[in-house]
């Protein structure tokens, strides 16, 4: 297991150094990732028996540092059940600052499922200020919150892959230029984290986002700063024809830290904030390193990316800050 500064509660550690999002006034934002509220399951490779201890351990974290805006892009509940979504409702009123958030694949009707999830539109109502997509500003920082887990037709119920649907991209096209400053949340993830032609292969193309290239087009036609996701279980920041996609891991699983990013006048700087100390992130990265190979092997992406870090360094506009505090 890495030796990088993530072991207490609390550390930092900077995954990536932009020069853009920026702001006028500084702002920040947490990024927390996947937390699949799970109130009755057992131990497995996801740790999902600790779910509401880590989320409620996030959500302590944010309430101490002065945070702008709270964002989920998804998987909030292990799969969608009403009693999940109730312990999910009761750890959040505890959440001092405003928060969105985007339903996750796990978050919506599947055909399999033997229990009602919410819908799209009550998920909406629930969680993203009553309907999305949806925008949000935070000070010159425009949010553009999608819906990548359904479309027009209600949730795609057959597949964990997602799409943006033809009515959510003819409205970013709309709405993206007026922005000074865009991040565009979602949950699935536009920029595959493996290229070509290993993207595409059966394992992978699980978490590859279906017409991809509709969306990425519209991202890179209006330079939209920044792209937040889930989905993937792991931290990620990378940067491919001009587009910035983050993804942020999930709240229980390896390495068990959310994101933080502070956007200033001379770009943005995206740390890794752990919620658990070296017990349980011990534990997170043991379960997972027993789990299936597909799973090893992002736990190996995870490693590497932690001995990188900061992976994505845009240095000629952005401040110096150190790489752990």
């Amino acid at each position: 297991m890495t030796d990088k500064p993530l072991s207490a509660v609390g550390d930092r550690l900077l995954l990536g150094r932009l020069e853009r999002p920026r702001a006028l006034e500084p702002r920040r934002i947490a990024v927390v990732g996947d937390p699949h509220v799970a109130t009755r399951a057992t131990g497995t490779y996801r740790v999902f028996h600790r779910t509401e201890q880590r989320l409620r351990a996030v959500i302590d974290d944010i309430n101490d540092r002065d945070v702008d805006l709270t964002i989920f892009p998804g998987d909030l509940t292990k799969d969608g059940e009403p009693w999940n979504y109730e312990r999910l409702d009761t750890l959040l009123e505890e959440l001092e600052v405003p928060f969105l958030a985007t339903p996750g694949n796990h978050d919506l009707q599947k055909r399999s499922d033997d229990h009602r999830c919410p819908s799209a539109a009550a998920f909406a109502d629930r969680y993203a200020n009553g309907s999305l997509p949806a925008r949000y500003d935070v000070g010159d920082v425009a949010f553009f919150v999608v819906d990548s887990a359904s479309g027009g037709d209600g949730p795609y119920v057959d597949t964990h892959r997602g799409r943006i649907s033809r009515p959510q991209l003819e409205w970013l096209e709309e709405r993206l230029p007026a922005a000074e400053t865009s991040i565009v949340v979602c949950h699935h993830n536009p920029i595959p984290i493996v290229r070509q032609p290993l993207c595409r292969t059966e394992t992978w193309e699980t978490f590859t986002m279906r017409e991809r290239e509709r969306f990425g087009a519209i991202l890179e036609r209006h330079d939209v700063d920044l792209v937040v996701s889930g989905h993937h279980h792991l931290p990620s920041l990378v940067r491919r024809n001009g587009v910035r996609q983050l993804v942020s891991p999930a709240v229980a699983s390896y390495p068990q830290a959310y994101c933080l990013l502070e956007i200033e006048e001379t770009g943005t700087n995206v740390w890794l904030v752990s919620h658990a100390g070296e017990v349980g992130r011990t534990e997170a990265y043991q379960l997972l390193a027993e789990g299936p190979a597909f799973r090893r092997t992002l736990l190996g992406i995870t490693e590497t990316t932690l001995d990188d870090a900061p992976v994505l360094y845009e240095p000629s506009r952005i401040a110096q800050a150190p790489l752990t505090d």
